[in-house]
């Protein structure tokens, strides 16, 4: 397995040393794979239907956001963690501290140490030129 990546120039408005444009990587020719392959990925590797793994992981994940809602911490073994966390503006006193300044919600997710070790043996591999 390889994540293929190709350069990209970026412009650079405020460079310190003079450039206007410089070239960094960005992962390409991503894949995408929904839960219907997904739950046959699975479904090979064990003795469940296609069709039993899809109905679990639709479940599941019409469960995460009610959790989320909650109040409550995802915290999925060795893939990591999604949490809910909110954007407000500042007020000068705790009193004026209401769900009112709350701007928006946004999840994060921490992903575990067994996965952020994984990753890091990526097999990075540059798209040729055509």
């Amino acid at each position: 397995m390889a994540v293929y990546y190709k350069p990209v120039k970026i412009k650079i408005p405020l460079s310190k040393d003079g450039k206007k444009e410089k070239y960094y990587p960005r992962v390409a020719n991503r894949r995408k794979e929904d839960l219907r392959d997904i739950a046959d990925r699975i479904s090979s590797m064990s003795t469940f239907s296609p069709s039993d793994v899809v109905g679990v992981l639709e479940a599941f994940t019409g469960l995460i956001p009610e959790l989320l809602k909650d109040n409550t911490s995802v915290e999925l073994g060795d893939l990591g963690t999604f949490s809910l966390h909110i954007s407000a503006e500042g007020v000068d006193s705790e009193e004026e501290v209401t769900r009112h300044r709350i701007k928006k919600s946004t999840i994060a997710f921490r992903p575990s140490k067994r996965l952020k070790q994984d990753i890091a043996t990526v097999d990075y591999r540059k798209i040729p030129k055509k």
